[in-house]
């Protein structure tokens, strides 16, 4: 864990079995009173939630954990401090990643529950802006705003990073970072979970498994924003005019940045996620 940070780890009740196995099932957390089991879950910046401010739940992409909010710099007056929960086998999160958005959803929602947010947004950075369209599609859970970035509906994983994520974490670490990088960033790859088994392989199947009704989610009448790099090569610009002929959405792009917003231009995304919120 990052020493000098303001962060708090919770425990939590969740995990359990996992139906299926890696021979192209979608495995999925089973939430059973039989099956559950203690988990260290890492929250941060919920211990100094203010209830009258906005909120914005950020979450990860592929194979990455809650160093993605590091950088970021909202106004103090009105947000929250960034809020970010680590995924089930990733960053300081325990338990076994998921090769299911839906599970990743019903993680995150489960985590939420107690804290009884009115005035949340949600904000996912790549397989994290599929899983906020799967949160916002549960009849559960009430949210105000999505953002997108560096994400679109449907994400389709080519092959060759696949291949890669068989091999290990931080392959497919290096192949993402090679084409979605545009800003030369030393130590970029630490943002990766590169000691967890199988992350890499399951985020990427579970883009690829991700089945969306765009017709529904653009009945939930959800503000959506879409914020792109204009130097990201791994996000399908098709795919994105496709979804927009489909769900209305505003879309906004960072001249200079790739498939790595968060990391290549913090300072310019905060005041663009402040802006549109």
């Amino acid at each position: 864990m990052d020493s000098g940070w303001d962060t708090t780890t919770f425990t939590t009740e969740l995990n359990g079995t996992i139906a299926g196995d890696r021979a192209g099932s979608i495995r999925v957390y089973q939430l059973s009173k039989e099956a559950m089991v203690n988990s260290e879950t890492y929250f941060r910046n919920f211990e100094s939630i203010d209830k009258d401010k906005k909120s914005i739940l950020f979450i990860a992409g592929a194979g990455m954990d809650h160093r993605l909010v590091r950088s970021l710099k909202l106004t103090d007056s009105e947000f929250n401090k960034p809020l970010i929960i680590d995924l089930p086998g990733h960053g300081d999160s325990k338990g076994s990643s998921s090769n299911s958005i839906e599970s990743y959803s019903k993680f995150l929602i489960d985590c939420l529950k107690s804290y009884d947010l009115k005035n949340l947004s949600l904000c996912g950075h790549s397989m994290g802006g599929l899983i906020a369209l799967e949160m916002a599609m549960q009849k559960n859970f009430s949210v105000q705003s999505i953002i997108l970035v560096n994400s679109i509906y449907p994400t389709r994983v080519a092959e060759p990073l696949l291949t890669k994520a068989k091999n290990s974490n931080g392959d497919a670490a290096d192949f993402i970072i090679k084409y979605g990088l545009h800003k030369r960033l030393l130590g970029i790859k630490n943002a990766f979970s590169e000691d967890k088994d199988l992350v890499m392989l399951d985020d990427l199947e579970a883009c690829n498994n991700y089945q969306l009704n765009l017709t529904e989610l653009k009945n939930l009448d959800i503000p959506i924003s879409i914020i792109l790099g204009g130097k990201d090569r791994l996000v399908d610009l098709k795919a994105v005019e496709n979804f927009k002929a489909i769900v209305p959405s505003k879309t906004f792009t960072l001249d200079e940045v790739g498939h790595f917003a968060f990391f290549e231009d913090p300072i310019e995304l905060s005041n663009l996620i402040s802006d549109i919120i």
